[in-house]
């Protein structure tokens, strides 16, 4: 499928950029009080664990989750960023042309072989 693409420039990309890279570190404290959270409230009356199995627990999960992420998840990413790169690359169209100009040499080198034959 191809959609027409706008050119932004870099600003809009930069702000998008700095904003998720932000936004993991805020999510991150912010998960960390809802499992404290949920742990105090409802967990320790309905399961007796004690916290730190729980935390333990909890970091297993996130380092499966992170394997599934690095393994699965992460070479489709980026694969996708290195073909939107190629493809939005303005030196690409130069290697286009000059891959034609070499074909147009190779064709004339090779009626010059002929020739001399």
């Amino acid at each position: 499928m191809k959609l027409k693409q706008i050119e932004t420039g870099t600003t809009l990309g930069g702000v998008v950029v700095l904003l998720q890279r932000c936004q993991f570190y805020f999510s991150l404290l912010n998960f960390l009080m809802i499992l404290a959270t949920f742990y105090y409230t409802t967990l320790k009356h309905v399961i007796p664990v004690s916290f730190m199995q729980f935390v333990v627990f909890m970091a297993g999960i996130l380092l499966v989750l992170m394997l599934i992420e690095y393994m699965i998840v992460y070479p489709s990413i980026v694969a996708f960023q290195v073909h939107q790169a190629y493809m939005r690359n303005p030196l690409r169209r130069d290697v286009e042309e000059i891959k034609q100009e070499i074909e147009e040499i190779k064709k004339i080198l090779e009626i010059r072989k002929e020739v001399l034959r």
